[in-house]
This record gives C-alpha cells, structure tokens and sequence, in this order.
C-alpha cells in the first residue's frame, strides 16, 4: 500500500539529486516550474478568465490584480518506475491551496510562506499527468475596524503602512499578493524518503567570568572551538525494516567530506524521527561579517537500504552560539540589555526589511544586492518585518555573515477566535522548522505591536480593547519555545521598543535625553525617493502647489502629510524639487542624530538598534533609505556614516551661549588602537584641533573630549581618527543641520 500525506517540510527542494549507482534507487527532482494556464474566478461577476502565466510568481506581477479564487493547471511526463516513490512539491502558495493530481485531491494547506506536498505514487502515469491547484488569496472582508480582526497570517503583506494605499484605508488591500510564488517540483525516491532534515549545533565556549579575567583574544584565537550538533531527521518508510543512515560533513562548497559517521536503524512503517549526535571536535565558527569569517558546513545525509540509496538530503549549516541577557538596574531604574556572539558581547547595527510585495519577483541575485548594499551601509544584522522572505534570503545572509531577526508575520490586529490562534501556532511550526538551519537567525519575534501593548489604536478604532490578542501572541509564543533551537525567543516586538521620535511624537534631538529599552526595533523618518520617482508617482498630471488629488495620490503611495509638516516641520518650499530635498534632507539629519546617540548608549544597557527601514517594497514614500530601484537616498549615506564600526560621534547644541562640545569614540570592532590621534577640523577653515596618545580598546567605548569649549571651532565640522600608522581609521562630518 502506497503512503500518501502532506507535511509541513517535505523534501526541501534544495535536497540534491545524486550520482547514482545501478544498485540505487531512482532519485531525482523534476522542476514544474514554467507555464501554467491560470483561471481567474470572478464570484461577484459569475465569471471566469484564462491566461498562460509563469511559476513561480505572484499573480499580480503576471498582469492580474485579483483577489479570490484562482485555479492553476498544468501537464507534465515523467518515467515511472514501480520502485519509486513520488513526491509532489510546493515551496510556497500564498494564501490557502488544494492540490489535485490526475483528478483526486491530494493535500490541502494554508499559509502564504512555507513548503509543503504529497505523496502521488499511487496516481502518476508515465504521460499526460495533470496538476491542478486551486489557490485562494482574499481580501479580508471590509468591516468596521476590519484590520484589527484580520483573519489571515502576512503580516505587512496585507495591512501595513507601507503596503499599496497605506494602513489606514480599505484600499490597503490592493494589488494582492496571491499566487504559486515558490517552486514546483516533483521529488522521486526509494521506498524510505526525508521529509526534514534539523541541525542544533552547540559550543563548548569559556565561562564568561574567566573571559574578562583574561587578554582580549585575538581573531585567530576565535576562528574555532569544540563543537557538537544535534541532528534530527523525519522519514517516511514504506515498510519497517533496517535502514543505515550515512553522515558527510562539508566545509564550504568542498566535495570532499572532512567527516564521515554512520548509523543503523530498525525503522517502523509510516512517519518516524531518527536522532543522531555530530560528535565533538574542533571546528571553524560562524561570525557576523564585521568580526570574522562566517564559515558555513553542509551536511550530506544518505539513506540506504540493504546497500541501496533510497534518499539523499543536504543542509548547510554553522557553528555560533547567540544570547541575549537582560537585567533590570535598580539604581537607574531601567531594563539592560546585552547581545552575545559565540559567547562575546556584541553590539548589534540593524535596519528592518520588508524587499518587496509580491516575494516572487525576488531573486537571489536581488537578496545578494540587497544584503550587499546592507554591509556597505555597516549593517551587522536585519529583521525581516513581519513577514517571512523568500529562501534565498537566508542563504545569502547565511553567507555574507549577516544576523538576522526573523518575525513571525503577526502585524498589529486579529482575530481572537481559537480556530485562528491554532492555525497561528501550526504556522509557527512551520517557519522554524523551514528556517532552522540557518545560522544567520538569532532572533524569533512573535507579534510586531499587538493589540495589548499598542493604546494608541483606542484612536484608530472605536472598537478597541485592550486586552486583544493576549492569548494569541502567547500561544505564537510557546510554539517558538518548542523549536528549542538555541535561538534569542522573543514575545512581541514592543510600542516601547519604537521610539520614532522626530516622526510620530517630541523632537529627533530627544533621543540625546530620552532613556532605551535594551533593544530599538524601529527609527527613523520618512523620506522622498529620488525626484524622478516622485514625479512617476504623482502620474503627468500634476501642478505646484500640490492640488488635494495630487497628496492623495501620494498619500496612497504611503506619504504621511500630518507627520511630515506639522510634526517633523519639514518645510514644502516653493516647488516639488525644493519639498523633495527638504524631505531627503530631514531623514538624513534624523538618521544620523538618532543612530549616533544611541549608538553612545553601548555598554549602558542599549544592546541592539533597528533603523526603520532600508528599502521600498514598492513605488513609495516611506522610511526607507533606498528607493524601490534602490536608488540611495541621503539617509543611506548618513546611516553609512552613523554605523561605521569606529565612530567619533560628537554631541554639541550649537545653540548654547557655552557651545559645548563633547566627543565619544565608539570602537565595536575586535581591533584595539594604541596611541590613536582623534583629530577635529573645520570644513571651511584651516582651522584644527589634535589629541594625541588615545588608547581605544577593542570593544568599547571612551569619551575623549568632555563638554570643552574649542574656541574658533565652526558649526561644519569634520572629527577624524588615525591610527598610530597615520592610518586613517574613520571619519564623522558634521554641517550646520546636525546639531
């Protein structure tokens, strides 16, 4: 009797096929990716429309702006053998599915992220084979406060405030994210197959007491430590039998194994979960990119019966160990926090992320750019808001040494019903499992400003309480819990945690007075994008002043106009050219003072900073500091600036009858610099002050001039460091703007 079942992380299709010997058994993957004939279905008309599209990808970037029902369809051949078992494969469907194979329904799932197949060994046919799947990707029905009972699990992808039309309008639904938008594939194997393959690495690291009682280590020192990993494989057997289990560790892209284990088991027809231990031996770690190398393994495992290979699968993977240790200061009356790599304190440099709409059009090239323009920028870690990217991301995050902060997309409000909370927690199950090699993630989030931690939405909807979503976000959290994966567990991404002030309350220059929480997920300021973009927006027809039709078209393209000018005072000038630069203007002054101060908050309890947000998901006006064609803003150079690992970050009111200045060096690199000279110079004059003989050690921070008066020194200043090489290290420039 054939299996047939559905399962969350059935054979990633990353899984490789494999050079087989005559003895083996048939293992392959066919891609369906390609063209498949799609039918709109039209309820509200009673009709239906057809057209050829490409898989994978969102619907909406085929030409269709449809929310509902569609059903996908395609042919496909392939060589059946009745030793083999076959698989059917989605990496991901956005919303709800049902797959039907040769006219028998075969496995349903809902959730827009996460892989999930079938078993159709018992309908395949060597020709004509048909795969239909009907997709539904609704709207949420337009209520009264209908976005604060949503009833779908993606996050920004259906209410947010960057979304098409904005937040806070029925039309921020529009221009809906449906559609087979992962790849397609049918899996071929022996009569036991893996479904899941999960590795828990773990590090035998000095205690961090006899850490800070000796020399700071030198990067060769921590390229490599003891390590073991728990290994954890589901299989599906066709029959109880013996099977043997061959482990091939990797390093890099090697085709040489650099170890190699075996294992026996008596396996039990049906699903089973086989454990396994990677023994304990020196190995090379994974460091963020600013510390180290990021040294990644790939572990190759085979399943063989009686000699034969039934299955191969293959995952990388990365030896780090991440912690986040909080405390409360009764003194100072405030929570602390501190972030920890591979068992050393670590401060972290983020943005939040959200690359676009529809994840079908993204490629790994386009994660690659992305990431690319991240570390440019002195980023060391992103979160990925409310929502879970497509899987190249994470690989290319694995490999460029970037820490990521992974969101479960729970974004604001939903439903409190328990059907919907127990579909959250299965969802949950799903992303951690999906994810759970990577060693790019530290961090699981739960719920980005529920309910029950956000007042302010007593304003937005009358039928607020307070209590909303309690129950759900603990449930989101105990399901991250259970992954048990030595990752940083998170229940909310907390109002508190967002301070934005200079946006939606006080003055950007409270951030020098204001007091943190251990982690700032979010700040920042909106900008324009480039001129030319904003024209693009704003369509050919469009005058100066802006006419109440022109700002609404901006303000559907996420433009907020009460923040912009009676908060943030952005002045619109006397042309489009002129509001546009004041805008880009404004988010760069905002960037810079708000990194830089809390940036001076290292090692006083701050631990962590998310600036909101790099790039545009679409044509917009947002907070990000690229554009959607990831043009730079202002606010990127700034940022650039403000995140440099070695900073000189001067703190003055160019307004005081004193004029104080002071200057704080922060050093988050591992590289110590004896004797440094910290040097201040005017931009438009000759004029310059030198201090010599600075000691900077690795890690740390040490203010070097305290509330001096620099008699002569301009409001346009340059503050610099070099080395005792004459080495420039970093440099900080200052105009009249930045206070």
């Amino acid at each position: 009797m054939r299996i047939a079942f559905a399962t969350m992380a059935l054979f990633s299709l990353s899984s490789c096929a494999i050079q087989q010997s005559n003895n083996d058994w048939q293992i392959t993957t066919q891609s369906l990716n390609g063209l498949w004939r799609l039918e709109i279905i039209d309820d509200q008309q009673r009709q239906s429309t057809r057209k050829n599209v490409n898989v994978p990808n969102n619907w909406y970037l085929e030409g269709i702006d449809h929310a509902g029902a569609a059903i996908y369809q395609r042919n496909f051949d392939t060589r059946v053998s009745e030793e083999s078992r076959y698989w059917l494969v989605f990496d991901a469907v956005d919303y709800e599915a049902k797959v039907s194979v040769n006219g028998e329904q075969v496995a349903r799932h809902t959730g827009y992220f996460s892989p999930f197949g079938a078993e159709i060994s018992h309908l395949i046919r060597d020709r004509n084979n048909n795969v239909t799947v009907w997709v539904n990707s609704p709207n949420e029905a337009v209520t009264p406060d209908w976005s604060l009972y949503k009833t779908q699990i993606k996050g920004v992808l259906n209410h947010h405030d960057t979304r098409p039309g904005g937040a806070w309008s029925d039309a921020g639904q529009d221009k809906n994210s449906g559609g087979i938008w992962g790849d397609v594939a049918l899996k071929v194997t022996g009569p036991t197959a893996i479904a899941s393959l999960t590795v828990v690495p773990t590090l035998d690291l000095p205690s961090r007491r006899s850490r800070t009682q000796t020399s700071k280590p030198s990067l060769k020192a921590l390229a490599t430590t003891t390590t073991q990993a728990s290994v954890s494989l589901t299989v599906n057997n066709l029959y109880s039998q013996p099977v043997s289990f061959s482990y091939r560790l990797f390093e890099g892209d090697s085709t040489t194994p650099v170890e190699s284990y075996e294992q026996s088991v008596n396996v039990k027809a049906g699903d089973q979960t086989i454990d396994w231990k990677l023994p304990k031996k020196v190995r090379d770690l994974w460091w963020p990119w600013d510390w180290g190398k990021p040294s990644l393994y790939r572990l190759e495992v085979d399943v063989s019966i009686d000699g034969k290979v039934t299955d191969r699968q293959a995952t990388t993977l990365g030896f780090r160990q991440v912690e986040f240790k909080e405390t409360f200061d009764e003194k100072e009356n405030k929570q602390k926090g501190q972030f920890y790599i591979n068992g050393l304190p670590y401060f972290v440099r983020g943005t939040n992320y959200i690359g676009s709409q529809w994840l079908g059009e993204l490629t790994a090239n386009d994660y690659q750019r992305d990431i690319t323009l991240m570390k440019s920028a002195n980023i060391n870690s992103v979160r990925v808001h409310a929502h879970v990217a497509g899987k190249a991301f994470y690989d290319k995050a694995d490999q460029a040494g970037v820490l990521v902060w992974q969101d479960f997309p729970l974004q604001w409000g939903y439903s409190d019903a328990p059907e919907f909370r127990q579909e959250a927690v299965k969802q949950v199950a799903e992303m951690t499992t999906m994810l759970a090699n990577h060693p790019s993630i530290a961090f699981w989030s739960g719920h980005n400003e529920p309910p029950w931690d956000a007042d302010w939405m007593k304003y937005k909807y009358p039928s607020y309480q307070p209590t909303q979503n309690q129950l759900l976000t603990e449930a989101v959290y105990q399901q991250l819990l259970k992954a048990k994966d030595k990752r940083i567990v998170r229940k909310a991404s907390y109002t508190k945690e967002h301070p934005w002030l200079g946006w939606y309350s006080g003055d950007y220059k409270d951030y020098s007075t204001a007091t943190f929480t251990p982690i700032v997920s979010e700040f920042g300021a909106q900008a324009m994008p480039s001129l030319t973009m904003v024209k693009h927006i704003l369509g050919g027809e469009w005058v100066w002043p802006l006419t109440e039709q022109n700002i609404a078209k901006l303000n559907y393209h996420n433009y907020q106009p009460h923040e912009t000018l009676m908060l943030a005072k952005v002045a619109q000038g006397e042309s489009l050219s002129q509001f546009h630069q004041n805008s880009q203007e404004y988010q760069r002054v905002v960037t810079k003072y708000a990194s830089e101060h809390l940036r001076l908050n290292k090692g006083e309890g701050v631990a962590a900073i998310y600036q909101f947000m790099f790039v545009d998901s679409w044509p917009s006006i947002t907070w990000s500091v690229l554009d959607v064609t990831r043009e730079a803003k202002s606010g990127y150079r700034a940022l650039k600036q403000a995140y440099q690992p070695v900073i000189a970050v001067v703190e003055r009111d160019l307004y005081s009858v004193k004029a104080h200045l002071s200057v704080t060096v922060i050093n988050d690199s591992l590289a110590a610099y004896p004797k440094a000279m910290v040097w201040i110079r005017n931009q438009f004059d000759d004029k310059q002050w030198v201090f010599d003989g600075v000691d900077l050690p690795a890690n740390s921070k040490k203010v070097v001039i305290e509330e001096s008066n620099l008699a002569g020194i301009s409001g346009a200043i340059i503050v610099g460091i070099t080395d005792q090489n004459g080495t420039e290290i970093s440099r900080n420039i200052y105009n009249f703007q930045d206070k």
